[in-house]
């Protein structure tokens, strides 16, 4: 498992580096797009939730998501690096997304009692699909995170199989995808 994510974390990384590195760097600058609010699903929405997303620079965009993540109530807060924030308005934006919160949930069936979010660091690479219409004000985002969960996850799951008799239908997938729809609020 922990080599399934060291890869994983590896493979994001490179792609990020090759996609930034095919266009010259820019300067920080402010930005034009100032606030969006986004649903979707995913950690960075709090699971099925909301997310806020303001980008005081051109390239980097400060986020926090709420929402219901069938174990309770799910948040991150985090920030996004935008790799082709340069160009005016592109139809197409990859980019690179680091957050805190949230990053597995346990959810027993009948068993509320032992319902339990774990928090920690998720990385991850996206892109953001804009629409042709430039009159809408909103566009998709599209993630593929990576959650660096700690080891007291796989002991609470341990514990719940050995002494609590609970039976787990799902296991815990080692990477996560996230959906929303961004609207400009300013």
């Amino acid at each position: 498992m922990k080599t399934i994510k060291q890869s994983l974390s590896l493979l994001c990384l490179i792609l990020a580096i090759d996609s930034y590195s095919q266009d010259t760097p820019t300067p920080l600058k402010q930005n034009n797009l100032n606030t969006t609010i986004g649903l979707g699903l995913g950690l960075d929405y709090g699971g099925i939730g909301a997310n806020i997303l303001y980008y005081p620079l051109d390239q980097i965009g400060l986020f926090g998501g709420v929402g219901y993540a069938f174990a309770g109530a799910g948040f991150n807060v985090g920030a996004k690096f935008r790799l082709n924030a340069k160009k005016e308005s592109p139809k197409i934006g990859p980019y690179l997304i680091g957050m805190y919160g949230y990053n597995a949930a346990i959810a027993v069936k009948n068993a509320s009692k032992f319902n339990k979010l774990f928090y920690g660091p998720t990385f991850g690479f996206g892109v953001d699909f804009k629409p042709k219409d430039k009159g809408r004000n909103g566009y998709w985002s599209l993630a593929l995170l990576v959650p660096i969960r700690s080891s007291d996850v796989d002991q609470y799951i341990d514990d719940l199989k050995n002494y609590e008799r609970i039976e787990f239908e799902n296991e815990l997938f080692p990477v996560g995808f996230s959906i929303g729809y961004h609207i400009k609020i300013d």
